[in-house]
């Protein structure tokens, strides 16, 4: 039992990780364990500086851990600085509701009644995974930039480990190949006690996190996967 709750934590980090390649139009993907579909994923940008994406459990993951979850970013496009963000969990019988402001006067984010200060460029797990499909390689390698995870301090950055060709949708397709680190800061605070398990593992200290994008004009993320718990998951795109 214990194994298979690792590997039910673990496999929301893809469902995030596949989400989040940019195109003009939808996308979707299907996310598999042991072989076997597990969760759906449709993403759209609906709008420049704006992601919205929808992931739900298919196949026998409805069956034993059940979700139906959505997640909301919008974002500066100069900066890709967090400008708000919701979120509408229902797994399990788990539920949950949150969402943030950026107010420029102050520069902070407001959750409710609260606020954290951050910088006017702040960054979200969304908006870096959005930028590596816009940023250039020589730009974006090895860079630090400050990320808001919930309220919690964290940094992030893409180290380039080499460029690879993948296979996906029946063709050969050469692809960047980057580890995402993602590190708290010393002075960390969180504002959630409870979160979902993507939000939770996502940033999870023992976590591998790697991505492979399109080496062309598309910059689609191709590929993800993540190690958990000692469980390797990876995922492919699966349409056009």
């Amino acid at each position: 039992m214990e194994g298979i709750t690792d590997k039910m934590h673990a496999k929301p980090i893809l469902i995030f990780l596949l989400a989040n390649s940019i195109s003009l139009h939808g996308q979707e993907y299907k996310i598999t364990l042991w072989s076997f579909p597990i969760v759906a994923v449709k993403m759209n940008f609906e709008s420049p500086g704006k992601i919205a994406f929808k992931t739900e459990s298919i196949g026998i993951m409805d069956y034993i851990w059940p979700h139906d979850n959505s997640y909301i970013t919008h974002y500066d496009t100069t900066n890709f600085g967090l400008r708000h963000f919701s979120k509408k969990i229902k797994q399990g019988s788990f539920k949950q509701k949150l969402s943030c402001d950026f107010n420029h006067d102050d520069s902070t984010l407001i959750y409710d009644s609260k606020t954290v200060h951050v910088l006017d460029s702040v960054q979200t797990i969304f908006t870096l995974l959005a930028r590596i499909t816009v940023d250039s390689l020589e730009y974006i390698d090895t860079k630090w930039f400050p990320m808001d995870h919930e309220g919690c301090s964290y940094r992030g950055r893409f180290l380039w480990s080499d460029t690879v060709t993948i296979k996906a949708m029946d063709k050969d397709i050469l692809c960047d190949h980057f580890r995402l680190d993602l590190i708290p800061n010393e002075d960390n605070e969180c504002l959630l006690e409870k979160s979902d398990y993507f939000m939770k593992n996502i940033v999870a200290e023992n976590t591998v996190r790697q991505l492979w994008v399109e080496k062309n004009n598309n910059k689609r993320i191709i590929k993800a996967s993540a190690k958990v718990s000692g469980l390797t998951l990876e995922a492919i795109i699966q349409d056009e």
